[in-house]
C-alpha cells in the first residue's frame, strides 16, 4: 500500500510539475520574459504558490527547468526528422538539402520554438544568474544535436565539411532570420535566402538542393 501511494504522489507531482513548465512557456510566449510574473503562470497552470514551492526554489528554477523541456522536445523532433530524411533518401543515398532545412524552419524556427527561445536569449543578456542557470542546459543541448547530424547526417560530410559544421552553420543562419521575421515578416524572401543556401551547400557538397 505504501509502495502504491508513493507512487501515486510521484505520479501527481510529475504532472504539477509539467503543469507549472507549460503554463511557464506560454506565458513566455504570451507575455515575454518580464511580463511572464510568477503571479501569471501559477494562475495559468492553476497552482499555489504552496504547490509551485513545493518544486521550484526560484522563478529562474522554473525556467530553466522550461527551458530544459522544451530544449528535449526539440531534440526529439530533431532525430525524428533526422531518421526520416535518412531513410526516404533519394536513389544513390542523396539526401536534398532544401528539404532538410525546411523542415527544421516550420519545425523550430515559427511558433512557440522560436518566440520562447527568443525571450530566453534576451534575458539572459542581462540576468547573469539566468545565464548561469541555462548555459549548461543549452551546451547540452547542442553536444545532443551534434551527435544527432552526425550520427544520422554522415553523408553530408564531404571536402572535409563534417555534417555537424554545415548543419550548425544552416542552423545559426536559420535561427537569425527568424529573429529577424519578429520585425520584418516577409516569407517569400527569407524562403528564397534559404533556397539560395541550399543551392550554395548543394554545390559545395555535391547534393540535391531541392527547394522550389
Amino acid at each position: 500500500m505504501d509502495c502504491e501511494n508513493r507512487k501515486n504522489q510521484q505520479e501527481k507531482s510529475q504532472k504539477m510539475r509539467l503543469r507549472l513548465i507549460e503554463a511557464t512557456l506560454s506565458c513566455l510566449q504570451t507575455f515575454g520574459f518580464h511580463g511572464a510574473s510568477l503571479s501569471r503562470i501559477l494562475d495559468r497552470a492553476g497552482a499555489s504558490r504552496g504547490a509551485w514551492r513545493h518544486h521550484y526554489a526560484t522563478k529562474n528554477d522554473l525556467v530553466a527547468a522550461a527551458s530544459e523541456y522544451l530544449l528535449s522536445t526539440a531534440l526529439e523532433k530533431a532525430k525524428t526528422v533526422a531518421e526520416t530524411l535518412v531513410e526516404g533518401q533519394r536513389p544513390g543515398g542523396e539526401l536534398d538539402i532544401g528539404e532538410l532545412l525546411e523542415i527544421i524552419w516550420d519545425q523550430f524556427y515559427q511558433g512557440r520554438y522560436r518566440d520562447v527561445w527568443v525571450e530566453f536569449n534576451v534575458a539572459c543578456r542581462t540576468d547573469d544568474e539566468l545565464r548561469e542557470r541555462l548555459t549548461p542546459v543549452i551546451r547540452s543541448f547542442f553536444e545532443e544535436l551534434d551527435s544527432i547530424w552526425a550520427t544520422h547526417l554522415s553523408p553530408f560530410s564531404r571536402t572535409g565539411l563534417t555534417a555537424e559544421t554545415v548543419m550548425n552553420l544552416s542552423l545559426y543562419l536559420l535561427r537569425g532570420m527568424s529573429f529577424q521575421s519578429l520585425s520584418m515578416d516577409n516569407a517569400d524572401h527569407y524562403k528564397a535566402m534559404r533556397k539560395a543556401w541550399a543551392g550554395m551547400l548543394a554545390e559545395l557538397l555535391g547534393r540535391k538542393s531541392g527547394v522550389e
